[in-house]
């Protein structure tokens, strides 16, 4: 009898332990799974330096301002820089921003504008090679992606009119005028609109609705080479200008 108390009492000692472990072992699994999960989102929201762009809140300052905002920040006017474009995103706090970038002489500004109070949230000052290092690690490579043309575009002549009136040309003085639609970083659709006049190359963005210039860029011609090996491009611009000037 007393054998048989023995052995019942051992056995539950056992049952109890494994319990115990089975009970541990599940809670640090699901810890570690919640863990990981979480980090995963982390990583997957804000992943290679890429900005989801999203829309305006309803109180928001607008572009103009937010555009205003970063200037004013980093002591510069309107005038003094280039390639100067907004859109709204997102920080990691799921604070709705906009992204404000332009280019003054060598330096690439970045600002992140509180979309509702005006507040510089972030800011970012690259050289030019701080700049190409941080659009190859986004996957960047200064390639222009063609798109479609948008329903209200103003069409490719009147781009090209609209660059070569920028650069105070006329079209009897350039060569290898072309243009096609592609995006800027904001996801606006442009005509990129390159030619040559002298020793010069121009490459301008004209905004795909409104006609303004929203970039603009002015090469010698061995800058031109320069870039064109720096982006990969062998012979690919020879193509683009004869299929172009054919439709024109």
């Amino acid at each position: 009898m007393k054998r048989r108390i023995i052995i019942a009492a051992g056995l539950a000692v056992l049952m109890t332990t494994s319990v115990l472990g089975t009970t541990a072992f599940a809670k640090s699994t699901s810890e570690n799974q919640t863990t990981t999960q979480s980090a995963a989102k982390k990583s997957g929201t804000h992943g290679h330096g890429k900005h989801e762009k999203i829309a305006e809140p309803e109180n928001a300052i607008g572009k103009d301002k937010a555009k205003a905002a970063a200037l004013k920040a980093a002591g510069l006017s309107e005038d003094k820089v280039e390639k100067l474009h907004a859109f709204t995103t997102k920080l990691d706090d799921e604070t709705v921003v906009y992204r404000v970038s332009f280019k003054s002489g060598e330096k690439y500004y970045t600002y992140k504008i509180n979309a509702t109070t005006g507040k510089v949230a972030e800011k970012k000052t690259e050289t030019a090679e701080e700049h190409e290092a941080s659009k190859k690690a986004r996957g960047g490579h200064g390639k222009h992606e063609k798109v479609a043309e948008p329903e209200n575009a103003i069409g490719k002549d009147k781009a090209k009119a609209a660059a070569l009136k920028a650069a105070g040309l006329s079209e009897d003085k350039v060569e290898k005028l072309h243009a096609f639609t592609t995006k800027l970083d904001d996801e606006t659709v442009v005509y990129r609109v390159s030619f040559k006049s002298g020793e010069k190359y121009y490459t301008y963005k004209i905004n795909a609705t409104t006609g303004k210039v929203a970039e603009k860029k002015t090469e010698t011609a061995e800058e031109h080479e320069a870039s064109k090996k720096a982006h990969g491009k062998h012979g690919s611009s020879k193509s683009e200008t004869t299929s172009d000037n054919k439709k024109a």
